[in-house]
This record gives C-alpha cells, structure tokens and sequence, in this order.
C-alpha cells in the first residue's frame, strides 16, 4: 500500500540533503581512491635484480625449488613435547 497524501515536492525538498551528503561522500571517496592510485604509481619503485657480482661461488645459488632449510622430520609429523610426569608424593 502506498500513502494516501504524497506531496511529490515536499519529499524532493527533504530528500535533498541527504542525497546531497551521499554525493559529496563518494566524491569524496573517488578523489582519494584516484591520489592513492597516484601516490602508489609514483612511489612504488620494483626492487632491483640481484647482483651476480655479489653471490659467493662457495654458497652457490639453491636450484629451483629446493628447500630454505633441510627438512629435520622426513616424515612430516609435528614434534609434540610431553609434560614430564611426577611420581606422586606419599
């Protein structure tokens, strides 16, 4: 059902403020959504190649997919450490 006396323009009228609020926010919005886009393009810089210069022939470089650390539990399994129990007191 809709209401019995609608006044089209008393209700452009009060509706204005707030449409008006939620036009500045998401201008607002877009003004700093695009500086940030800005600032990220003009700041982020890529890290530079790795020196081949500075890699030390005795370390070598590790071979694709290699581990960082050797693997002390082959099998996987976490290492759980049990609470030492104490014989009870008489």
């Amino acid at each position: 059902m809709s209401a019995p006396d609608t006044d089209q323009k008393k209700q452009k009228k009060r509706h204005f403020g707030p449409l008006a609020g939620i036009g500045a926010v998401l201008l607002l919005v877009l003004v700093l959504f695009l500086a940030y886009l800005g600032y990220t393009a003009v700041t982020d810089t890529p890290e530079p190649p790795a020196d081949p210069a500075r890699i030390v022939p005795e370390e070598g470089v590790p071979a694709t997919g290699a581990p960082a650390t050797p693997d002390a539990q082959p099998d996987g399994a976490p290492s759980v450490i049990e609470p030492q129990e104490t014989p009870p007191e008489d």
